[in-house]
């Protein structure tokens, strides 16, 4: 913005993730296997695209699905809005089609959401929607608020040096993790051959 308004950079984002679902095999990995997460409006953007299907069609993906989505301190359920920039960037036609949490269902994929209680930027009310509609759609979903830390600290803590500040990288490994732990024990119980 103010180049472009939603849902200019969702579709941008589909576009990434179509790319990725095309090419990834040539790096090793699975279409079938492709996770999203996002910190703030990157959250945003990754949470449409887990929830609502249309984009990642519209984009050449295809039928993927997203196996899971990790949220760090995310926008998900905004309105009404009060600055006037965003009533900008979120043209009033397309407001209640901006919301992830209006196109949560129970094809929804495992979430993990990850907040700060002390965030002033995006509050922590909407990964606490978010999570009670995902509960609600019987879609697994956990909630993390880390006591007193705000935004952009949830964010840092990704990277090693400044894991001190908070178990973001931990919390999302072990997310992901998760999922391979279930595929394994799927593929056990099928007789699957487990490819990488």
């Amino acid at each position: 913005f103010p180049e472009v308004r939603f849902p200019a950079f969702v579709n941008d984002g589909a576009s990434a993730v179509a790319w990725v679902a095309r090419n990834i095999a040539g790096y090793g990995g699975s279409p079938e296997r492709i996770h999203l997460m996002g910190h703030s409006a990157g959250a945003h953007i990754a949470a449409m695209l887990a929830y609502d299907p249309t984009y990642l069609q519209a984009s050449g993906a295809g039928d993927i699905r997203v196996e899971r989505f990790i949220g760090l301190s995310g926008p998900y359920d905004f309105l009404p809005l009060k600055l006037d920039y965003l009533k900008d960037v979120f043209p009033e036609a397309l407001r209640q089609q901006s919301q992830p949490i209006n196109f949560v269902s129970a094809d929804a994929p495992p979430t993990l959401l990850i907040h700060g209680s002390a965030d002033d930027v995006v509050l922590s009310s909407n990964s606490e929607s978010l999570a009670q509609a995902l509960s609600q759609s019987g879609t697994p979903v956990e909630l993390r608020l880390y006591e007193g830390v705000g935004h952009a600290r949830v964010v840092a803590a990704l990277a090693p040096p400044l894991g001190f500040t908070g178990s973001t990288l931990e919390d999302a490994i072990a997310f992901i993790g998760a999922a391979a732990k279930l595929r394994d024990r799927t593929n056990q119980q099928s007789g699957a051959t487990v490819v990488p």
